[in-house]
């Protein structure tokens, strides 16, 4: 993995909740106190805050475990929202048909899809008169004449760029001299991963044909990499799904349909076919991207079901049971409500799932509402600057705060420095004028240091010694 040193970066415009927030809070003590005070010199002004790199290279493998940390990707740029500061709470969701329950709208736009695009029902198996088989979304797909997907690299053609500006037009309200054809190509074509899983191999894209799909799973090659799916209407390109091919699932990037199509809730239907797709192709998840439960623009998601994630403790919990954690927006950290301090976290990927105990509580409040979390903070970068000229000012941007969910905490990468984990000689690969040049640690200044330590905090140390910091 090759990639810049992370920006941490605000500002005052939020393309969720559209600058509509009163209470933008992570804390419910946070809210509290701005209501109590009349002074707006002391209460945090609302901010969309992100931290992110460029990323230069990286594999599908290593773009999984960051999404299973927090991450996702716009073109080759990875971020990650602060969830203490932002003014929406971010959480990665994902689901796979265990989790799927259609309501009477789903199903209903389902039939009408079926219709549209298989007009003469009487070519499709018979069902009992007021049943449902969602399986006749595919032998819909397999028997019409007029409807077809086509799944392809993630690459810029003149018709995608069409359809995406119509759609930032009429859905989005863009300005249309705003919509070019360089930040479509950035957005939705651009990726940081190696060629082989860009282009992929016939095997893969073979195997991406419905007739293929009801085959026997044994052996098969499975996509991994970007992929545009195109949908096709009377030979007319009528949406794209942007999707991530990914070695535990499916991610979903972006949807684009036109509005002369809008009867037919293509969204709708994407997602529930896409989440039926992991299925047949043998993916196990279905990544939605960001959950916002507070945003109507985000919480739609929460119709297809599936897992929250945990960014501190790398943990997924079921949306259902998880939800009343979620109210107004808040933050929540799963754990012991006796934890002091934060949380021991790696950033590692590693993730797993867990059903909500009795036992378990929202213990955001217990570490992020302290004033000692922040205080300890500070005592122990007071430490890495004066045993280890770490943390130097003047960082400006590059300057993450001492404290954010997610991220590794100061206290364990002042652990990891006292026990030599991180030692004067351990080395790090750098990218330096397009030169790949190694530096031992201890030879490095204080900036250098604490960009290498930012890294760390960000990406996880076994990464980040596996991994390359171009420096510009």
């Amino acid at each position: 993995m090759i990639f810049t040193a992370p920006l941490y970066a605000s500002e005052r415009h939020c393309g969720y909740c559209k600058d509509t927030k009163t209470d933008f809070f992570a804390l419910e003590s946070q809210a509290t106190t701005f209501k109590e005070t009349s002074n707006t010199k002391t209460t945090p002004s609302k901010q969309s805050v992100t931290l992110g790199s460029s990323i230069l290279e990286m594999t599908c493998q290593e773009y999984d475990e960051l999404i299973n940390c927090g991450f996702r990707r716009s073109g080759d740029f990875l971020y990650k929202p602060d969830l203490l500061r932002t003014c929406c709470r971010l959480y990665t969701i994902r689901t796979n048909n265990s989790y799927l329950q259609l309501n009477k709208k789903q199903r209903k736009s389902i039939n009408k899809f079926i219709k549209e695009i298989c007009p003469d029902e009487s070519i499709l198996d018979p069902i009992p008169k007021n049943t449902f088989n969602l399986n006749r979304l595919f032998e819909a797909q397999s028997k019409s004449t007029n409807f077809k997907m086509k799944f392809e690299p993630s690459k810029f053609s003149r018709e995608k760029y069409q359809l995406y500006k119509k759609y930032q037009i009429n859905v989005h309200n863009d300005d249309p001299d705003e919509v070019s054809e360089v930040g479509f190509r950035r957005f939705l074509c651009d990726t940081p991963f190696p060629f082989e899983e860009i282009n992929g191999t016939k095997e893969e894209w073979d195997n991406l044909n419905i007739q293929n799909w009801f085959k026997d799973k044994t052996n098969k090659v499975k996509r991994i990499g970007p992929t545009h799916v195109c949908y096709y209407l009377n030979d007319k390109l009528i949406a794209i799904s942007i999707l991530d091919f990914l070695p535990s699932g499916i991610s979903s990037i972006y949807f684009i349909w036109d509005t002369d199509y809008a009867h037919l809730s293509l969204g709708v239907i994407s997602s529930i076919y896409e989440i039926l797709l992991c299925e047949k192709l043998g993916y196990r998840w279905y990544y939605l991207g960001y959950y916002v439960e507070d945003c109507d623009k985000m919480n739609y998601k929460a119709n297809f079901g599936g897992e929250i994630l945990d960014v501190c403790t790398e943990t997924y919990y079921p949306l259902k049971d998880i939800r009343p954690f979620l109210k107004n927006g808040r933050l929540f950290v799963i754990g012991d409500e006796n934890t002091k301090g934060e949380l021991d976290c790696e950033v590692s990927g590693n993730v797993h799932s867990k059903a909500l105990t009795d036992d378990d509580t929202n213990i955001s409040e217990t570490i992020y509402g302290r004033a000692e979390t922040e205080l300890e903070s500070k005592k122990d970068e007071y430490i890495l600057k004066k045993r280890y000229e770490i943390y130097s000012k003047g960082l400006g941007l590059y300057k993450i705060p001492n404290v954010m969910p997610g991220l590794v905490p100061l206290w364990k990468i002042k652990k990891w420095l006292d026990e030599k984990e991180i030692s004067a000689s351990y080395e790090q690969q750098l990218l330096l004028g397009g030169d790949d040049v190694i530096y031992e640690f201890g030879d490095l200044n204080a900036q250098g240091k604490s960009i290498i330590i930012d890294c760390i905090r960000v990406f996880g140390l076994e990464r980040v010694k596996n991994s390359t910091i171009a420096l510009q």
